[in-house]
């Protein structure tokens, strides 16, 4: 039942991150593509803010600001959901709302499919990053079935999936862009489908998978002996000082920090490689495949033999000193093979951070609490990447690349310090 129940997660939290970012390679053209249709009433609102408070369209840095603000919808809302369906599988069990979210995800990727205009576009968005914050429920399904020991272990299979998330996803979305189904299917226009629409498909079949393997194939890891009325509902963030978890706090923020200097940088990356090395979509693709199969290598195989033999502090401390040597290596030279070193210890770095921080936040929350904790800390790396693309593109427009890049440094830097400075509790 285990391997089973975690090779279900794993394909879970791997559709949530390849939905996340199989558009990161299409952004600059789909955006372009949304612009030259005009006439579109959520576009125009889009555009006024942009324009009101950044950039206008003349300006060549215009595309990445609108991609930022578009980039934050999905993990806004990331950030709101991810505790309240963590909290809610606490009382109702993991499988229900991995159901409810699985079927949630198909119905986002469907409406992408169909996204002819940019409100429909945008509607996708709104449905997928909802129902993609249930990454904190497969992460506590996880926690669930691994003990402390195993932990950074089981956390590790769940790092995989998100690294496998951002191999397939760019790579998918850059190399189905130069299939058109309109050419094929020409009666497809009248209902919305697009020339982008064929990297949508992709999302819908796996997407469908999934949801078919969680209800006939995954078994309740879960069931809570309290009532949730009794429970009380408020969003679980509000409540985080308030956890019998004294470290929670300094954990999310070690997470937020995390994900807002590495979000920010992927982000950007895809419009450096666009811009200053004149990558086409399918180019930037490939160089997430190799971004990400080094953490697919890391956490599948370094993560699960060093798993309670060293400590998650050490596992997290290690991740950040990686990134932070990666980070003053991008900054050296536009030279590819430099540019590739440095993408190598990036993904070194997330490859044993994440899992790490994911860890200390599990093995100090009791059964009960597991999705709630875990989708408190997801919760504030979905608001750090709500932050990133508007924060890194407006940093990226006023200073460039380099300036983008050195300031990720900086806030690595702080999440060493901070975890450096980290009391475990020996108890646990």
């Amino acid at each position: 039942m285990k391997s089973k129940n975690k090779f279900i997660l794993f394909l879970t939290v791997f559709i949530d991150m390849m939905g996340f970012s199989v558009i990161f390679p299409l952004f600059p053209d789909t955006l372009k593509f949304y612009l030259s249709q005009g006439n579109d009433e959520v576009l125009s609102f889009f555009i006024s803010i942009v324009e009101r408070f950044l950039a206008t369209q003349n300006n060549p840095y215009f595309i990445v600001l609108f991609g930022g603000l578009i980039g934050s919808i999905y993990a806004i809302l990331q950030f709101i959901f991810s505790p309240i369906w963590g909290k809610i599988s606490d009382s109702s069990g993991r499988k229900r709302i991995l159901i409810f979210t699985s079927f949630g995800s198909l119905a986002g990727y469907l409406i992408w499919f169909f996204s002819g205009s940019f409100s429909t576009f945008v509607l996708s968005r709104v449905v997928t990053g909802i129902m993609g914050g249930n990454i904190s429920v497969a992460s506590a399904s996880m926690a669930d079935m691994t003990s402390k020991e195993d932990r950074a272990k089981g956390m590790g299979i769940i790092g995989a999936g998100i690294g496998l998330g951002f191999i397939f996803g760019p790579p998918l979305g850059g190399i189905m862009s130069g299939y058109n189904l309109l050419s094929i299917f020409p009666f497809l226009s009248s209902i919305g489908t697009t020339i982008y629409s064929s990297s949508a498909l992709i999302s819908v079949i796996v997407s469908f998978v999934n949801f078919l393997m969680i209800i006939f194939l995954f078994e309740e890891t879960f069931i809570s002996q309290v009532n949730p009325i009794k429970r009380g509902f408020s969003h679980p963030v509000f409540g985080i000082f308030k956890s019998d978890v004294v470290q929670l706090p300094k954990i999310c923020l070690i997470y937020f920090l995390f994900t807002l200097g590495f979000s920010g940088f992927e982000f950007c990356i895809n419009f450096f490689f666009y811009e200053s090395l004149n990558f086409s979509p399918r180019e930037i693709g490939y160089s997430f495949v190799y971004m990400g199969s080094i953490v697919i290598l890391i956490q599948g195989g370094v993560i699960r033999r060093i798993s309670g033999k060293v400590s998650e502090k050490k596992i997290a401390i290690f991740g950040s000193l990686s990134l932070l040597i990666g980070f003053i290596i991008i900054t050296l030279s536009k030279n590819l093979p430099v540019i590739f070193v440095a993408l190598s210890f990036l993904s070194i770095g997330s490859a044993f951070l994440n899992p790490g921080i994911s860890s200390l936040a599990s093995i100090y929350s009791s059964q009960d609490e597991q999705g709630k904790n875990l989708g408190i800390m997801r919760g504030f790396g979905s608001l750090a990447r709500a932050f990133a693309p508007l924060v890194f593109s407006l940093i990226y427009f006023t200073k460039g690349p380099v300036t983008t890049f050195r300031f990720s440094f900086i806030v690595i830097l702080s999440v060493l310090i901070l975890l450096v400075n980290f009391k475990e509790d020996k108890k646990n």
